[in-house]
């Protein structure tokens, strides 16, 4: 039987700011945009107490509490924290999956009893990083998950495999993983808001609603998940974006920020070993409408900067612009030559 430990840093982003000053702690942390278009991005388990959630318009999340602390992200310091992390849990085995900076999947099945490893982990991590995280540890993927999210913060939750379907049963729809906000809705428009009624539904049936996904999704409902660890998982997009707090219509304004998201990038891909082949240019205009122009070569260091001002040559810009968002792709590994083109700040 396999061993597999989900991890999960507890509310990560403001967990490091309330680490970094401590007169932060116990009180609501919102970390995000600030603006007036912005989104929360991850808050302390203080301000989820007044229904604050990740992905809420900043706005909104103001209105319900007034008292929050609204910090910008630092993702320097959280990729920092986050190596931290990386570097305790990757000494109890090779076969890991880091999901973002905040989570991964560990593979314990060589040990005998992975139980007192997996404390030992949860308690390292708190000792030498300062950082809380849940621990969930069964059987397989889709379950270690789960067992990690039942007991928020600081949890440590095993699940085995005779236990599954009681503690699957009456657990939210939303609990197995790939079933989002819009797929709840729908499932909850035909009266299934819990596991145990998503067993009523027959195979058929749920893949009509989701399509090839519904396979593994029936299996998860019922504990089954044969997905294995994919380690050094690779990375295929990497991009950054920026909600602007008024709508711009002015190219060469909108043309600075793309400039300077592109040297963001390019920064971030710094040191990883792979370079792109793909350049792709977003805006969302005013009206909310999403368009996006790519360019894709071939050339062993090609000048991004040059390529990006092609992209917003492109654009009407006209109708005015709310996001603008910048991303690479089509990675391949990096020659010396490509590396040392990446590592140039450009703008």
């Amino acid at each position: 039987m396999k061993k597999i430990l989900h991890l999960d840093l507890d509310a990560f982003f403001a967990s490091v700011e309330q680490l970094d000053d401590p007169a932060l702690r116990g009180k609501p942390v919102i970390v995000g945009g600030r603006g007036k278009r912005g989104v929360v991005a991850t808050c302390s388990y203080e301000a989820r107490a007044y229904g604050i959630r990740s992905a809420m318009p900043t706005a909104m999340a103001r209105k319900r509490c007034p008292d929050g602390i609204f910090l910008p992200a630092r993702f320097e310091r959280y990729r920092e924290k986050s190596a931290e992390v990386r570097r305790i849990y990757t000494a109890y085995s090779d076969c890991f999956e880091t999901v973002g900076l905040d989570e991964a999947y560990l593979d314990l099945s060589h040990y005998e009893n992975a139980v007192p490893v997996a404390r030992e982990i949860k308690r390292r991590i708190q000792a030498e990083t300062g950082l809380t995280c849940s621990i969930g540890l069964s059987y397989n993927k889709s379950m270690a998950k789960i067992a990690s999210d039942l007991k928020k913060p600081d949890a440590f939750v095993i699940i085995r495999p005779e236990q599954a379907l009681a503690i699957l049963k009456d657990l939210p729809v939303g609990a197995l993983n790939g079933i989002g906000k819009k797929s709840q809705e729908r499932l909850m428009n035909i009266g299934v808001t819990t596991i145990s009624d998503f067993w009523r539904l027959s195979l058929d049936e749920v893949v009509r609603m989701f399509g090839r996904f519904g396979y593994a999704l029936y299996d998860r409902a019922r504990g089954k998940d044969d997905r294995e660890i994919s380690p050094n998982r690779p990375r295929k997009s990497h991009s950054r974006e920026i909600t602007l707090p008024e709508d711009l219509f002015d190219k060469e304004a909108i043309a600075r920020i793309a400039r300077e998201l592109l040297t963001k990038v390019q920064l971030d891909l710094n040191g990883s070993g792979i370079a792109p082949q793909t350049l792709t240019l977003k805006i969302k205009y005013a009206d909310f409408t999403l368009r996006s122009k790519q360019q894709t070569t071939a050339q062993p260091a090609p000048d991004w900067s040059e390529i990006l001002e092609e992209l917003l040559a492109a654009f009407d810009y006209t109708p005015g612009v709310r996001l603008v968002g910048v991303g690479f792709s089509n990675f391949v590994r990096a020659s010396a030559e490509t590396y040392e083109q990446l590592s140039l700040p450009l703008g």
